[in-house]
């Protein structure tokens, strides 16, 4: 099992689909959390707590107006953070088994998550891959999606670049095309697939 992850803005999403489109089962913590939103119980709770002004028009958790809530205020963070990692590591632990009990078991099955490091999560997973790109292509990217501005202070919370790639199983460069991209996790899944 791989764990995938990378500072904010290196396109580990894009590297997940790719290793996705090659049919390794692939998990993305930033998805399991979308969901977790969705559902009444864990809406309920964070209203309870914030209060409706962290609601879309459509009743729907805003996860920007949380995020607001949350990276400015460290009590808010924990309290959100204990509310939803145990969720996320019922649901990683449930697809983990689905995963295993799949006939024939899948050859490489991957999970990303920004925090794995921060979260004491590694130990999980036989592999550590960590996505790198130059800082003018992070940049670029943020700008693209309208986030370059809180990026310092949601990057504060991360392991610096550094100590990610210091404590990295394996490094992967995406910096070039989505073709090269796809070479890339293709000579990585002729590597590890089946070890």
């Amino acid at each position: 099992m791989i764990g995938l992850t990378g500072a904010i803005g290196v396109g580990k999403s894009s590297v997940l689909a790719a290793f996705a489109l090659r049919g390794c089962p692939v998990l993305s913590a930033d998805a399991v959390v979308h969901e977790l939103y969705l559902q009444a119980s864990v809406r309920d709770q964070i209203v309870t707590h914030f209060g409706t002004e962290v609601l879309g028009a459509d009743g729907k958790v805003d996860r920007s107006a949380l995020a607001r809530r949350c990276f400015d205020n460290g009590d808010a963070l924990a309290w959100i953070e204990c509310l939803l990692h145990p969720l996320v590591a019922d649901l990683f632990d449930a697809w983990v088994a689905e995963c295993a009990n799949a006939a024939p078991p899948p050859a490489l099955v991957v999970y990303e998550s920004p925090l794995l490091f921060e979260a004491g999560q590694t130990d999980r997973f036989d592999r550590v891959l960590v996505v790198i790109a130059p800082e003018t292509t992070r940049r670029s990217r943020l700008a693209a999606r309208g986030q370059l501005e809180r990026a310092p202070e949601r990057e504060a919370r991360l392991w610096s670049t550094e100590r990610r790639e210091a404590a990295a199983d394996d490094l992967l460069d995406n910096a070039g095309t989505h073709e090269h991209l796809q070479k890339l996790v293709d000579g990585y899944i002729a590597r590890y697939a089946n070890r």
